[in-house]
């Protein structure tokens, strides 16, 4: 382990964590380790997030360790959004669980002055996006989509109905093209990689 990721791992990282929170309003865009979740009320200390990420309803966004979120990635948590652990998200990706786009029309010039909960065809869906994922850099994942473990979501790929376990999409909208479990097979004989698989039983199978 490095003298860095020593300190870091030490008690001073607490502070250290703080500091760059702190400094993400000042500075060009940069890593910002470490993140409290106010759902699981845990301070999670592998959490990456880029200082330019832009979140909001931060009390909605439930995240698991390890999670990487890249440089201008947008997650709008309004609806709920759960991403679980090992996952990253790619450069200027788009998480969405709220959408006005039949609203705005529906509701007119009352839209503003309604109650969420009471102006007709807004959308608010929640987004899961299970363990070790890796969602492409430009992506977008519409409301309401569910993500299982161990995808690949393709640069660019839009996301508008549920993703099985293991599988890799692309396009616009998106659609399956392979399966990570295929890709994964390439590099089983590889010394290590049976040790660190993020999945112990389907390691196994392979």
């Amino acid at each position: 382990m490095s003298i860095k990721k020593k300190i870091y791992f030490s008690p001073l990282g607490y502070l250290i964590s703080l500091v760059q929170n702190v400094l993400k309003f000042v500075h060009q865009p940069f890593m910002v380790y470490g993140y409290y979740n106010k759902i699981s009320r845990k301070f999670l200390r592998n959490v990456r997030i880029s200082s330019s990420a832009c979140i909001s309803d931060k009390s909605k966004l439930d995240l698991e360790d390890n999670v990487w979120i890249n440089h201008y990635a947008r997650i709008d948590a309004s609806g709920g959004v759960k991403i679980g652990e090992g996952c990253q998200i790619g450069y200027a990706s788009a998480i969405l669980s709220h959408s006005s786009h039949n609203a705005i029309r529906l509701n007119g010039r009352d839209y503003i002055e309604m109650d969420i909960d009471k102006r007709i065809g807004y959308i608010h869906k929640s987004v899961v996006i299970g363990k070790y994922t890796f969602i492409g850099g430009g992506s977008t994942i519409l409301p309401g989509v569910s993500i299982g473990d161990g995808c690949v979501i393709g640069v660019g790929a839009v996301v508008n109905k549920d993703v099985p376990d293991h599988a890799i999409v692309a396009g616009v909208p998106a659609k399956i093209i392979g399966s990570t479990i295929d890709t994964d097979r390439n590099f089983i004989c590889i010394n290590g990689v049976k040790d660190h698989y993020y999945d112990k039983d389907l390691i196994n199978k392979l």
